[in-house]
């Protein structure tokens, strides 16, 4: 019997968790219900830089370096396999080298950027204006602008189906065996979780294809190349759900990003974008199960991963993959269990009447 599985949300968290699910559960069902999709998620608004900065929030409340590090490696494999795919570029794929300056950064994500380093006091003279120290790398680049309709055309080839459809309530799919949240800044909503919070972003994306290194000046003030557009950051202002453009923001925005690189000012500027990050101390990644009209049906939450989705969202949607699996094999020995006594218990019934009988 195949599994009926309902996923809310389109954005990275929900079709890779589909994905991953219906890679990992043969037959299964997967109906994705949205409310947004590609390119309106918080993923487009994204720059889709690989690297695990917090976004000017304590990270792990609860949560060990050792599992951060974990998703982040899985996501680093990841993305270098399908790197090696001759459809990289249709799948937004790319390396990116760059700078940081100031800023903290977390020691386990060092171990995971081969080629991470101090910067040299000759690149900080010849690289950088104005001159500041810090550190050189190289990571990946995902464009969600492509890295998202390849999802979903990879969801879609394996049978999947994608609704676009506001879900009020979980009562509103009890009819599906499953249901995963991926709901993003709307877990605050649908589940009732008041640990989340938005983390207002927002950049500026100009036309500058000269520009082929990142610039990142401590939590705020970055300079991202993606494959066609360079995304120019940025603001992380917590509890703040306006989706609107602040032009106070962008003129702040525009001016330290000049400071870093001058000649930006010949760049074209194509939009202004606003998202809002799922912010959360910690990120739920866990199996919850919901009497829904009086039928019990398993959750998989995967939500509150902040501005880290995109670097997490792989080695997540594995560990929200694994939990499913968990539970599921849980549930079929509990049913087998149950199955099982109530044969042993039938032939000790036979067994007594028959003894009853022989006496008589």
């Amino acid at each position: 019997m195949s599994l009926n599985i309902a996923v809310i949300g389109a954005g990275i968290m929900g079709l890779s968790t589909a994905y991953k699910v219906m890679k990992d559960i043969p037959n299964c069902k997967v109906t994705v219900f949205f409310d947004k999709c590609s390119p309106e998620t918080t993923g487009n608004v994204a720059a889709g830089f690989i690297y695990p900065y917090p976004c000017g929030r304590p990270y792990a409340d609860g949560q060990d370096e050792p599992k951060l590090f974990g998703w982040f490696e899985k996501t680093m494999d990841w993305l270098k396999v399908l790197y090696k795919n001759p459809d990289a570029y249709k799948m937004g794929i790319n390396p990116v080298s760059g700078y940081i300056m100031g800023g903290a950064v977390p020691e386990y994500a060092t171990k995971l950027f081969p080629d991470f380093r101090e910067i040299d006091p000759k690149a900080q003279s010849a690289f950088m204006i104005p001159q500041q120290p810090g550190h050189t790398f190289t990571t990946w680049q995902c464009d969600c602008s492509k890295y998202l309709p390849w999802l979903m055309d990879q969801i879609k080839a394996m049978g999947g189906r994608f609704i676009r459809h506001h879900i009020n309530a979980f009562s509103d799919l009890k009819d599906f065996d499953l249901i995963v949240n991926c709901t993003g800044i709307n877990a605050n909503f649908i589940t009732n979780d008041k640990k989340m919070q938005p983390d207002r972003g927002q950049v500026i994306v100009v036309k500058a294809p000269w520009i082929n290194h990142f610039y990142i000046s401590g939590t705020d003030t970055y300079i991202l190349p993606r494959m066609e557009e360079v995304v120019l950051g940025g603001t992380h202002q917590v509890g703040d759900y306006n989706l609107k453009e602040n032009p106070e923001d962008t003129k702040k925005i525009w001016r330290e990003c000049l400071k870093i690189c001058p000649s930006l000012k010949y760049g074209e500027i194509k939009e202004v974008r606003v998202g809002l990050r799922p912010g959360r101390s910690a990120i739920r990644i866990e199996v919850e199960e919901m009497n829904l009209d009086g039928k019990t049906v398993p959750v998989l939450h995967n939500y509150g991963h902040g501005g880290a989705g995109v670097t997490f969202h792989w080695g997540c949607a594995i560990e929200a993959s694994d939990a499913l699996q968990t539970y599921l094999k849980k549930i079929k020995k509990t049913k087998n269990s149950a199955e099982l006594s109530i044969k042993d218990i039938i032939p000790m019934v036979n067994a007594a009447t028959l003894s009853c009988q022989s006496k008589l």
